[in-house]
């Protein structure tokens, strides 16, 4: 069948730039997107799908720099706004084809795509037959059955039945389901819309898994606040964090002072402004056994170390030094109770060629340490280790830092 008034539509409602982008990496829009397209009705939003992980992390990172307003962002889809498009980016899996992305759908009615690497629409054999009879026939293959009931009532109010013996078939896969943990219940729960499982569970996440308690709950949640109210976007200005997601790397943060850190893969440090959906929190005396930090500084004739910022500050090899003065916000002063120094990954200063400047070591106390701001490390205290062979960190510009284990 020809659906060329069907594909310039979709092309209008996505934007010359985002169809290009997308026919760049190939991806795939499937799902209600479709459905509303062939059924005349208005589309709200697109479900975005990628055929490997490299591509969807390349999307991001090119849409990045345009568009860094996420609008919600879990272990299985990211949603964002770009170019007043509604986009869910979907990142649970990857798909070669649309067919295998049916296999996850649960129901006919949504099984439909468009392919941009084909530039082709794909379609369920029952796709048509069955929206035009707005019957809902099940897929017991689908990701997540709980959902598929939730979306019954959904599908009920836009005109669509269910049988019997189909509703049946959801409940029945259902029954089949083995969660343990909250959190595997969390993933099954997670497409109820206008609730935070997160908080839901949050007080009893780490205790062993009790489905009756999690039932109880449950049937509380039409007395929270939260069932009442949309899902609060979220401000996300680092697009590592959603790379880590996309990527299912294992994601280690470090908290200092309240405030949490990522530790990127070559092991240095990144402050979050939201916790990520999962992680895994390495203790900040773990993470100073592993690393050190570099500093330059002015040395004299008679061999003594000072700091460019306060040439009275001296650093006395292996002995611990305090910053002088409160702490204060000024990130780049020594005499406002911080001292100021660098992870090698980030070595940088203006001081480098500087014919008094030499490079060094040092180590700091979990006690001492302040944490990561603007690209420096700060702490209250810090010992000098060694002065640094000009020889050895020439070489660091060039090395490819090797990921850290925890």
């Amino acid at each position: 069948m020809n659906f060329e008034f069907e594909k310039k539509k979709l092309y209008a409602y996505l934007g010359e730039s985002l169809v290009s982008t997308l026919k760049h990496y190939k991806a795939i829009v499937a799902g209600g997107t479709l459905t509303s397209l062939f059924c005349n009705r208005e589309i709200n939003d697109i479900d975005l799908y990628f055929r490997s992980s490299e591509s969807a992390i390349k999307f991001f990172e090119e849409v990045w720099d345009d568009q860094k307003w996420v609008a919600s962002h879990t272990k299985k889809a990211t949603q964002l706004i770009y170019n007043d498009v509604n986009v869910q980016v979907i990142h649970f899996d990857y798909f070669k084809t649309p067919q295998d992305i049916f296999e996850t759908f649960d129901f006919t009615v949504c099984m439909a795509a468009y392919d941009f690497g084909s530039e082709e629409f794909v379609l369920h054999e029952d796709f048509l037959k069955h929206n035009s009879q707005r019957g809902l026939h099940f897929n017991s293959n689908t990701a997540f059955p709980i959902v598929s009931m939730l979306r019954v009532k959904k599908y009920e109010e836009k005109g669509y039945r269910i049988s019997k013996p189909e509703f049946i078939r959801i409940v029945m896969t259902c029954m089949n389901l083995e969660i343990n943990t909250y959190e595997e219940l969390k993933d099954h729960l997670g497409g109820m819309y206008g609730v935070n499982y997160d908080k839901l569970f949050e007080d009893i996440d780490e205790e062993e898994f009790d489905i009756g308690k999690a039932v109880d709950l449950i049937a509380n949640i039409s007395l929270s606040d939260e069932y009442f109210t949309k899902p609060e976007p979220v401000n996300i200005t680092d697009v590592e964090m959603i790379i880590d997601t996309i990527s299912k790397k294992s994601i280690k943060t470090v908290s200092v002072n309240g405030k949490l850190h990522k530790i990127r893969y070559d092991g240095s440090l990144v402050t979050l402004d939201i916790t990520p959906p999962y992680h895994e929190e390495v203790s900040l005396k773990d993470f100073l056994k592993e690393v050190k930090f570099y500093k330059y500084v002015k040395k004299t004739t008679d061999g003594k170390y000072f700091s460019f910022y306060d040439a009275s500050f001296e650093y006395v090899m292996n002995k611990e030094v305090e910053a002088k003065g409160e702490i204060s916000n000024n990130y780049f002063d020594d005499r406002q109770g911080k001292l100021h120094m660098s992870m090698k990954q980030d070595l940088s200063s203006q001081y480098r060629y500087d014919p008094r400047s030499v490079l060094i070591e040092l180590s700091v106390t979990p006690e001492a340490f302040l944490g990561a701001e603007l690209g420096h490390i700060t702490a209250r205290k810090a010992t000098a280790l060694r002065e640094v062979p000009k020889t050895e960190y020439e070489q660091w510009a060039s090395e490819e830092f090797s990921v850290v284990e925890w």
